[in-house]
Parts: C-alpha cells; sequence; structure tokens
C-alpha cells in the first residue's frame, strides 16, 4: 500500500493545522471526503477551544480549507488515498481498515449486499472472493447525497465542497470489488463498532430471490431458508412485501409456504400476483422443468 515519504525538512504546523489534526485523530476515521474534511474544519472555526488557534476569520473559506488540507498534506498527515486518489482523504495517523469500511466512508450512498451481507449475518459458511456492493442509481443517489449537504447547510455551514458519486476502483484494499446501481436499493443498517452499511436481513432475503446468482444460487439459497427463515420470517415478509416486482414474491413465496410450511397472511396475498409463463423459473439461470407449482405459477428447476 502507498505511503506518505516523510519530508526531510520538518513542516512548521500552525496552531489551526495542529488543532485540526488532532480533531481528525480522535475522530477515528481512516478517509474522509473533502465534504466530510471541510466540516471538521468548520467545525475547528465555530466550536470553541481552549488553545488559541490565531484563525484569520470568523468562517472558514474554500481558500482556508484548502491552505489547511494542503498543509496537512506536506506535513504526511494526510495524503491522497491509495485507492481512490485525490477524490478521498487519507488520514495517515488512523489506522487503516478493511475494504467494506472504506468503501462505505468514501461512498456514503452504498452498502454492503448480497453474498458479502450473507456472510456479515452469518447466514452462509462461504467466503466470496469478491466485496458486493449496492447504491442508488445515479439520480437516486444524487438526492441522497444533496439531502445529507442540506443538512450542513440548514446549520448554517457552507459547502464550498460538495458530495459526489465516487467511483469505486476494482480494487479497495486488496480486494476485488463489485458495484451494483439500482433504481430499488434496499434497506441498510451500520454495523456497531464499525463504518460498515449493510443490507438489513429481510432486504439481504430478499436480494436471494431477486439475484440468486450474486447469491451462492438457488440451491445454496434454498439451503439457507431452510435453516435461517423461521428465524427471521416477519423481517423476510416485511422486505419481500416491498418488491416492485412479481417474481420474488412468487419465489419467497413458494419457499416459505410449499418447502417450509410456514403460514403467513401477507404471503397469501402475494398468491394473486402469480401468472402463467415460460420465464417463471424459481432458479432463473437454470432450464425451464417440467416439475411445477400451480399455487406460485413456478417451474421448480431445482
Amino acid at each position: 500500500m502507498a505511503q506518505l515519504v516523510p519530508s526531510l525538512f520538518p513542516v512548521k504546523l500552525t496552531h489551526a493545522a495542529t488543532h485540526l489534526s488532532e480533531v481528525l485523530r480522535e475522530a477515528n476515521l481512516p478517509v474522509v471526503t473533502p465534504f466530510g474534511f471541510h466540516r471538521f474544519v468548520w467545525q475547528l472555526y465555530t466550536e470553541p477551544t481552549e488553545q488559541k488557534l490565531y484563525l484569520r476569520s470568523a468562517l472558514p473559506s474554500s481558500s482556508d480549507t484548502s491552505r489547511l488540507r494542503q498543509s496537512l498534506k506536506k506535513a504526511g498527515l494526510i495524503g491522497a488515498d491509495p485507492d481512490y486518489g485525490n477524490k478521498v482523504i487519507r488520514v495517515m495517523n488512523v489506522p487503516d481498515s478493511p475494504a467494506d469500511d472504506i468503501a462505505c466512508l468514501a461512498d456514503p450512498t452504498c452498502y454492503v449486499s448480497h453474498l458479502s451481507a450473507m456472510q456479515r449475518w452469518g447466514l452462509t459458511d462461504r467466503h466470496p472472493e469478491k466485496l458486493i456492493l449496492s447504491r442508488p442509481d445515479r439520480p437516486t443517489a444524487t438526492k441522497t447525497l444533496q439531502a445529507q449537504m442540506d443538512i450542513a447547510l440548514k446549520a448554517g455551514e457552507e459547502v464550498p465542497f460538495p458530495l459526489r458519486l465516487v467511483a469505486h476502483p476494482a480494487e479497495v484494499r486488496q480486494r476485488p470489488i463489485m458495484v451494483l446501481e439500482t433504481k430499488t436499493a434496499g434497506a441498510s443498517v451500520r454495523i456497531r463498532g464499525n463504518h460498515v452499511r449493510v443490507a438489513t436481513i429481510g432486504q439481504t432475503f430478499l436480494d436471494m430471490v431477486q439475484k440468486p446468482d450474486l447469491c451462492g444460487g438457488m440451491t445454496h439459497i434454498i439451503d439457507v431458508w431452510e435453516e435461517y427463515a423461521r428465524s427471521y420470517l416477519e423481517e423476510i415478509v416485511a422486505a419481500v412485501d416491498t418488491a416492485h416486482a412479481a417474481i420474488p414474491k412468487s419465489r419467497a413465496g413458494y419457499i416459505l409456504e410449499e418447502r417450509l410450511g410456514l403460514i403467513h397472511p401477507t404471503v397469501e396475498s402475494w398468491k394473486a400476483l402469480g401468472q402463467r409463463g415460460g420465464s417463471r423459473k424459481l432458479d432463473p439461470d437454470k432450464d425451464f422443468a417440467p416439475e411445477f407449482s400451480e399455487t406460485w405459477m413456478l417451474s421448480l428447476n431445482v
């Protein structure tokens, strides 16, 4: 991993730059966006400190933030991130983190999903090589970023360095990354103790019946549902019920009712969505099979 080479000539930091470096260290964020960096600078200017900082103005301008960023960079305290480049700031006096932590800090719109989320929730013993991330499509993600900037604006802050939708590299911290952009991005939660956002348990089960190929395949999925679906029935039903398409509800309904014998009034309502068609298969990646569920209008090709 790339590291900054210390300068042969020590850089004398201003009081403000020294204090900012401490603020960044205490925040314990291995990476920050330029937007996030400016928010720390704003905090520096607006929150009282015991130390005299000798600031040039009451509020920071974009040039103030750029000057402080350059000072910390020359001192080797921050630098470009080795994977995201100058679009993400690496805080050098904070220990680095795994790929999922870094990706979620670099991109506030993404979350860990599919087989990677299944691993996080302890639903699979498989160890996916790629870290699978989901995020909304570009228009929706842009609105999400704007909403986060609006919070700062409503608090009276200026936003000279807006949040941008980051382009994820092929690898983050030497781990391959797969990013899915979708109009139907689901619910996620932050994992306690780190900065990772992961699909909720219900959303993870919904992902299994929406994109089985990204969750270990339908045979593996059925094994997972047989072991864990009873424990998470309410979360599964609530999440699957949000699906816009009918086919995930039919697949989930078949597994819950016909394979597991679980009865639920919401699952019962999904039966009305069934319709005949050669494309309606339990496993979308396998050929049509003659065995058929009349209730769920599915070819049982697993």
